[in-house]
């Protein structure tokens, strides 16, 4: 199964971002739009794994999570991948956060001894909402996403980190939930 670490958000900020993206769908640019329920904030990529990896994943996951307290994260912003003049991923931006590259950094570790590669580039935090397909109609499309660059979505309050499977389907990914780790319990 394909599975990857992520931090899931709630259905309040997804609402919030999905005005954006159908404001953004009126430029009819070939871009494949992330689905509302397929937003999320990946921390790390497994690809394809066996059922019994999934099983030590999720105790190691649970383990690191003990670690965490929960914290908060600021999502403001916009902007894409690997850069404007050659756009291939839009997305939303998350603030800088100690306690989230702290968690970052943390997985990367446990993961890589569990022989999974430590990612080679800078963790750079974002929320996926499209993948262009060409560059038809996108100069209107980053016109628009422009408009957003400072642009404060909200806050979401982070209390675990979740394991999910990603099935591929002709319509595009679903996101399904194998486990959610808790975060340790801060005093609010």
């Amino acid at each position: 199964m394909r599975c990857f670490i992520a931090i899931e958000i709630d259905k309040e900020l997804k609402r919030e971002i999905q005005k954006i993206v159908s404001e953004l769908k009126r430029s009819r640019a070939e871009i494949k739009w992330v689905s509302i329920e397929g937003f999320h904030l990946t921390l790390k990529f497994l690809g394809e794994i066996k059922e019994e990896t999934a099983g030590e994943i999720e105790v190691r996951l649970r383990e690191i999570c003990k670690e965490h307290p929960e914290f908060s994260l600021s999502i403001k912003g916009t902007g894409v991948f690997p850069d404007y003049s050659r756009p291939r991923v839009l997305w939303i931006g998350i603030e800088r956060s100690e306690a989230l590259h702290r968690l970052f950094e943390s997985i990367e570790e446990e993961m890589e001894k569990l022989g999974f590669e430590k990612e080679t580039r800078r963790f750079n935090p974002h929320i996926t909402i499209g993948r262009v397909k060409s560059a038809k109609g996108i100069k209107e499309t980053i016109k628009d996403l422009r408009r957003y660059r400072e642009h404060n979505f909200g806050k979401i309050y982070v209390t675990g980190v979740s394991l999910m499977k990603s099935i591929l389907k002709p319509t595009g990914a679903v996101y399904e939930t194998i486990c959610i780790a808790p975060l340790k319990k801060e005093a609010r």
